[in-house]
């Protein structure tokens, strides 16, 4: 797999899925630290400067020819500010994992499924993936509908996945290959 120090952005009908920047810190703390957004996630940042070193850490690997984790904002395009994220991670070769978050306000409106899909044209285009795959924990059923809308198949469960900080959590796991991908409809 060819890992890129530098992810270029992409477009979306209402979005540009971009790397982070440090400009997005206060956007990023209007979301994710609502108990709305944290409830289904993994990485919980508690309060502002845990959401601030995040961006300032994310934003300082970038151009790091062997990282392997990209950290992206959801820019809205009419108002020019980040409303949800996205990441990828590299994993052994040609395997990546994605995962996406939406400002709760957002929800409903089709973004998230911008997000996911711009997350697998990243992977298997760019980051030139064989295989990707993401977790939903189980009590998000959004996201389980998103992964299946997007394409991507339910492979297992497990029932007691440890989630951070900790806490353990019923997962689902979906996965897409890259023929798969390429065989999707427009």
């Amino acid at each position: 797999m060819t890992l890129l120090t530098r992810l270029p952005a992409v477009e979306t009908h209402s979005l540009i899925l971009r790397e982070i920047e440090s400009r997005d810190a206060d956007a990023f703390c209007g979301f994710m630290m609502q108990d709305t957004y944290q409830r289904h996630i993994a990485m919980r940042l508690s309060n502002e400067a845990e959401v601030k070193a995040f961006v300032n850490r994310s934003v300082s690997r970038q151009g790091d020819e062997r990282r392997n984790v990209f950290h992206l904002a959801a820019e809205e395009k009419l108002s020019g500010e980040a409303i949800g994220d996205g990441f990828l991670i590299a994993q052994r070769p040609g395997t990546v994992e994605i995962g996406w978050g939406l400002h709760p306000a957002m929800w409903r409106m089709g973004l998230g499924t911008e997000i996911g899909r711009a997350l697998l044209g990243l992977a298997f285009e760019r980051l030139r993936a064989e295989r990707v795959w993401c977790k939903v924990m189980v009590p998000n059923s959004a996201s389980a509908r998103l992964a299946r809308r997007i394409g991507m198949k339910h492979l297992r469960s497990h029932p007691d996945y440890q989630a951070g900080h900790g806490r353990h959590t019923p997962v689902e796991f979906y996965t897409m290959a890259v023929e798969d991908y390429f065989d999707l409809t427009y």
